[in-house]
């Protein structure tokens, strides 16, 4: 797949094999990895290049965030989908907010699943009351492991609840909800967390023992440097201490959340 500007369709129309559509909608899904930021989006179909057959034939669609690409097969576009309209209209929306905030493809997909979690708490009623809370809807509830989002992807979900906030019927918004969306939304992006930097701090020290061991073994100092590797080795330990113990905090403030839901 390749993303289209207006001139680079302007050329293809051009193609003999080219055929144009008007107001012609699929719904899409794929597994190339480029592309799966767009999973289930209801997209434009703008035309087919036809080859000699229909698994050759190539569309043109233009997808929730306007860019436009080619290269799509048949088999990602599914012509005689039901879907409904609240879920069109809110899967665009987060489309473009993908776009915005200039997310990975590996960002875009937690972004996407945490919309999904999303969705499900609210119509269930969970009133998001903290930062934390909406951190939580990035880890799946069964996840051993949890998903630490960056400030783009928590603004981005943040942005998203607040352009969706009138498709759900959200209990305590202007109470609680609001103002942590107006928090994220306003937070400094140059912020680093404790565990983001004790693992900076870790790093460093690595490097050090690095620096001051004999071999690649790192099992013995090189001569001269004997006090600086046992000190390096020792604070190795503290910070990694510590790691253990900020991670042992998200985990606890993740099963409170679990059990508040």
């Amino acid at each position: 797949m390749k993303i289209l500007s207006e001139e680079d369709l302007k050329i293809i129309e051009n193609n003999e094999n080219y055929i144009k559509f008007e107001n012609k909608k699929a719904l899409f899904f794929t597994k190339i990895e480029c592309s799966i930021r767009h999973n289930d989006e209801v997209v434009d179909v703008l035309g087919v290049l036809k080859g000699r057959n229909e698994e050759d034939d190539f569309y043109i669609v233009r997808f929730n965030d306007d860019t436009i690409e080619d290269n799509i097969m048949n088999i990602e576009l599914n012509f005689d989908y039901t879907v409904d309209k609240t879920y069109m209209e809110t899967r665009k929306i987060l489309s473009k907010i993908m776009k915005k905030y200039e997310l990975s493809d590996k960002e875009a997909e937690e972004l996407y699943n945490a919309s999904i979690n999303y969705d499900y708490e609210a119509n269930k009623g969970t009133i998001f009351t903290t930062v934390d809370s909406i951190k939580s809807l990035f880890t799946e509830e069964e996840s051993v492991e949890r998903i630490n989002p960056s400030i783009n992807q928590l603004k981005a979900m943040a942005e998203y609840i607040k352009e969706t906030k009138d498709y759900y019927m959200l209990y305590c918004y202007e109470k609680y909800t609001e103002k942590i969306i107006s928090l994220i939304l306003n937070e400094d992006e140059n912020a680093i967390s404790r565990l983001e930097f004790l693992n900076e701090i870790k790093d460093m020290i690595n490097h050090n023992i690095i620096c001051y061991s004999k071999d690649s073994l790192f099992s013995e100092a090189k001569p001269g440097f004997e006090k600086e590797f046992v000190r390096e080795n020792r604070k190795l330990i503290l910070v990694e201490q510590m790691i253990k113990e900020e991670k042992q905090k998200d985990r606890d403030k993740k099963h409170k959340e679990r059990e508040a839901r």
